[in-house]
């Protein structure tokens, strides 16, 4: 996306480094660099109300920053600013002297196929596979959760807090079918992990990588059976009923 702008941001990125760039995209072609007036513009970015309402008047069609010595996947602020201005964002991460790729995310980007995707926390993660999944084969929209990294050793319980208002209900083991949502708790206190249930004793999975971004650790179809101790529960959407 916007590849025009790429060069710019990243050599922007580094030269602003220790602190987080911000960019954003007009309707007139333009990528406008614009201040970081955040308290502590080394871990955040702000910009200011006057330069958000002049780009909204141009036409806003993306927002870019950069994560200083920070992997290119978005925060849980990251993510609920995103889904709260409906435009795409994207992230770029930088150590003072290299940068890498941006990664865009929201629902306004394009969703990868659901099988060899890396490992993108809060953009190709476990959860995410699971939207995707729902929202290409079947039809059913789920609702995004803001998340952070590791958030499963960080107070938050994602599966648990979201399954209702995402629509599912908990059916027995005994009753699964091929598009039906499980869940695994591994190496944490609550369920960490989804998968889908595809039939003939295969799931599909995105496991979780050690970094927030691996782009090694695709997602794909496995036996059941090797995962079959980490399982918990099993969920069905009540538009597949």
């Amino acid at each position: 996306m916007f590849s025009q702008h790429c060069d710019q941001i990243r050599d922007a990125s580094i030269a602003a480094y220790p602190n987080e760039a911000a960019f954003l995209i007009l309707a007139d072609g333009e990528c406008r660099q614009v201040n970081n007036c955040a308290d502590d513009p080394t871990s955040t970015f702000r910009v200011s109300k006057r330069q958000m309402a002049a780009a909204h008047r141009r036409g806003l069609l993306a927002v870019v920053h950069s994560h200083p010595d920070y992997p290119q996947c978005p925060s849980e602020g990251d993510m609920r600013s995103q889904m709260a201005m409906g435009v795409p964002w994207g992230v770029i991460a930088t150590d003072g002297v290299n940068a890498t790729e941006i990664t865009w995310f929201g629902d306004q980007v394009e969703r990868q196929p659901l099988i060899g995707r890396g490992f993108v926390h809060g953009v190709t993660d476990c959860y995410s596979l699971i939207r995707d999944y729902y929202w290409l084969e079947q039809g059913i929209e789920l609702p995004d959760f803001p998340r952070s990294w590791e958030w499963w050793r960080n107070g938050q319980d994602l599966y648990r807090d979201g399954v209702e208002q995402a629509g599912f209900e908990q059916i027995e083991a005994g009753d699964v079918r091929p598009g039906d949502m499980l869940w695994m708790q591994i190496n944490s206190k609550v369920p960490s992990h989804g998968a889908i249930y595809m039939g003939g004793d295969l799931i599909m999975h995105h496991v979780t990588a050690r970094r927030p971004v691996d782009h090694t650790r695709t997602s794909h179809r496995t036996p059941i059976h090797r995962w079959q101790s980490y399982i918990t529960h099993y969920y069905r959407h009540r538009e597949m009923t």
